[in-house]
This record gives structure tokens, C-alpha cells and sequence, in this order.
């Protein structure tokens, strides 16, 4: 009898034995398989962030193309105004006042990365570095957008005042919009060029904001091309 209940006794433990050690078996293989499907949605979030950086490359190009343009165009014409004025012809005051107009605004593809903010799943994100760039994306905008705005007050009012010294209808005629008899009054007015010399100042910071952007955004792309390697 002592030897039945022995054997009975580890036959027992050993049947527990095997069911822990299944049941063990079991959550690893569950463990494995919610670790490969959460692998599976950060390689889907990573490719999809690498697409809108690279498409938010691409908007940065352009605002960087435009600003650099406004920029020398309205340096270029106070330039011109302070040293050379009477040399001006009525179409170069056109184009130069025409093109040292206007604002830009950056508006970078972000539906990956608001998708994985206002969901919760920043979590999913392993690479610590990366995350942090995700989850502070709009803070670090601010900047951009404060001086963008400073842009846009500024170009509105520069159009504006600068209308008196144009006649738009002009061109209707193929005639110079620059009205020829406010020449005088357009070369000595220092209204008119502290706007072109606010309007350069703050299309320069506009454009290292917009540089230091791009930098940020091709190291991400190089983390991202590395985690999914």
C-alpha cells in the first residue's frame, strides 16, 4: 500500500508538473505572439512616419524656396532704394515690391503621428529617442508657427501700405502698376523700407527654424531606417 500511494503520489506530481509546464509553454507562445503583432503595428506606424517625414521634407523645401525669395527681394529693393533709387524703373519697383510680398506657412504631413498620439499608442514606439520627438512634435512647432504669424501680420500690412504707390488696374493695360508721380515719395519713405528690413529679419529666422526642421526630421528618418533593419 505505501508503495501504490508512492507512485500514486509522483505519478501526480508529475501530471501537475507537465500541466504547469504546458501551461508555461502556453503563455510564452501567447507572449510571443502579442510581442510579434505589437513588432508588426510599430514596423506599420514606422514606415507610415517615414512617409509623412518625407512628404513633410518636401513642404519644408518649398517654404524654404519662398521665404529665401522674399527675403532677397526685400533686401534687394531697400538695397536699391537707399543707394541707387533714381536708377529704378517703374517695372523693377513692380517686381521687386510684387515679390518681396507674401508669407509662408509650413504644414507638414502628420496624420501618423496625431493616429499614435490621439490614440494612446506611443507606447508602441520602442526607441526612446524617437518617442520623445513624437510626443513633444507640436511643442516643438511653435516657434515656427509664432514667427510664421509674425510673417503673415507683417506682409498684410506691408501690401497694404505700399497699395497707395500702385495702380494694380495698370496691368490690365500693360502698363507699369508704380505710379510715377509718387516716385519721389515712394524713394523717401522709410515707413516703407523699415518694413522690407522687418520683412528680411524675420524671413531669415523663419528659414533656420525651418533648416533646423529639416535636420531633425533626416535624423528621425535615419532612426527609423535603422529600427527597421
Amino acid at each position: 500500500m505505501e508503495n501504490r500511494t508512492s507512485k500514486y503520489f509522483k505519478y501526480a506530481i508529475g501530471e501537475i508538473i507537465l500541466v504547469v509546464i504546458g501551461i508555461l509553454i502556453a503563455l510564452q507562445i501567447n507572449n510571443w505572439n502579442e510581442a510579434r503583432k505589437l513588432s508588426i503595428k510599430e514596423t506599420i506606424y514606422l514606415k507610415g512616419l517615414k512617409a509623412d517625414f518625407e512628404q513633410s521634407k518636401l513642404a519644408l523645401a518649398r517654404v524654404i524656396k519662398k521665404t529665401d525669395r522674399v527675403s532677397k527681394m526685400a533686401d534687394t529693393l531697400a538695397t536699391m532704394i537707399k543707394k541707387n533709387g533714381n536708377e529704378l524703373t517703374a517695372i523693377q519697383i513692380d517686381t521687386l515690391t510684387g515679390s518681396s510680398t507674401g508669407f509662408t506657412v509650413f504644414m507638414p504631413s502628420e496624420g501618423v503621428i496625431n493616429d499614435i498620439i490621439g490614440s494612446g499608442k506611443l507606447d508602441m514606439i520602442s526607441n526612446k529617442e524617437l518617442r520623445e520627438h513624437i510626443a513633444s512634435w507640436q511643442a516643438d512647432l511653435e516657434m515656427i508657427r509664432e514667427f510664421e504669424g509674425i510673417g503673415k501680420d507683417m506682409s498684410t500690412k506691408y501690401s497694404d501700405y505700399t497699395s497707395k504707390y500702385f495702380d494694380l488696374v495698370n496691368a490690365k493695360f500693360g502698363i507699369p502698376a508704380f505710379l510715377g508721380t509718387k516716385r519721389i515719395e515712394f524713394l523717401n519713405d522709410h515707413v516703407l523700407t523699415n518694413y522690407m528690413a522687418q520683412i528680411f529679419g524675420n524671413s531669415n529666422v523663419l528659414n533656420e527654424l525651418y533648416n533646423e526642421k529639416l535636420i531633425e526630421i533626416d535624423s528621425l528618418m535615419a532612426i527609423i531606417d535603422k529600427e527597421l533593419k
